[in-house]
């Protein structure tokens, strides 16, 4: 049974197609990468996703539920939640704070900025928070200001809003950008963690190759909107378009 199915789906921007006709389905529990060059079409899919764009055709499906017809902020009640590729945090809250507005879907965001939460609902997200943050390894900055983070902090606060809000899926966009080759391992064994520790698919978008060799299920390689090549790490690898796309030349050249 897939989690995510999208269908013909059709994208332009004054006249520029920045999806055509693409369709695949992402199956429970796994972690289904897409890749591709800038400007192939990976973001505006996840902005259809998440109701942030409007395709002109097409369907997705998310368990069922048919996701255009649901507001942006209506997405995340169905279980899905994203990262952007560049951090969106706010600098003078703490990094707990910071996280907390995630559960956004479960409490009013006014109050989680004025902390005017009750006692005890504060108390049971506080406690989720902390427990995400002792799985990313950030638990000892829940009290520090954003402001100053190392970058590395900042991403991985980003995916812990993402996970307090206990989601089904997971867009990821570019977790790794900006980051060093240790932190991109780090990286690495927690998307893999999320997927087997806490049984969250993942939908990742990223343009480190050896990442996503090394952690994806399935690949789709979209270039100018089009899928060009779907399949096992190993297949997208040895496909004659992804080498052409990504090395410039045949694969027999």
């Amino acid at each position: 049974m897939a989690d995510l199915i999208i269908e013909k789906l059709t994208m332009r921007f004054a006249g520029v197609v920045a999806l055509d006709d693409v369709s695949f389905s992402v199956k429970n529990g796994e972690i289904f990468s897409l890749i591709g060059p800038n400007g192939s079409g990976k973001t505006t899919l996840f902005n259809c996703i998440n109701g942030f764009n409007k395709p002109q055709g097409g369907k997705i499906y998310f368990n069922g539920d048919n996701l255009l017809d649901r507001r942006p902020h209506n997405i995340i009640d169905s279980g899905i939640s994203r990262t952007f590729q560049n951090v969106q945090n706010i600098p003078f809250m703490t990094v707990l704070d910071n996280i907390l507005l995630g559960a956004h879907s479960r409490i009013d965001v006014t109050a989680t900025l004025q902390r005017w939460l009750s006692q005890e609902q504060r108390e049971i997200e506080e406690a989720m928070a902390l427990d995400i943050m002792d799985f990313l390894g950030i638990a000892n900055y829940e009290q520090k200001y954003m402001v100053g983070q190392p970058f590395g902090i900042q991403k991985l606060a980003e995916i812990a809003r993402a996970l307090v809000s206990k989601p089904k899926l997971i867009l990821l966009d570019e977790p790794a950008a900006g980051m060093n080759d240790q932190e991109t391992r780090e990286i690495a064994n927690i998307i893999r963690e999320i997927k087997e520790d806490l049984g969250i698919t993942v939908l990742l978008v990223e343009h480190d190759m050896n990442l996503v060799m090394s952690i994806s299920d399935r690949i789709c390689v979209l270039d100018s909107g089009e899928i060009i090549a779907l399949g096992e790490p190993e297949e997208i690898k040895n496909h004659p378009k992804v080498i052409e796309i990504y090395l410039g030349e045949t694969a027999d050249a």
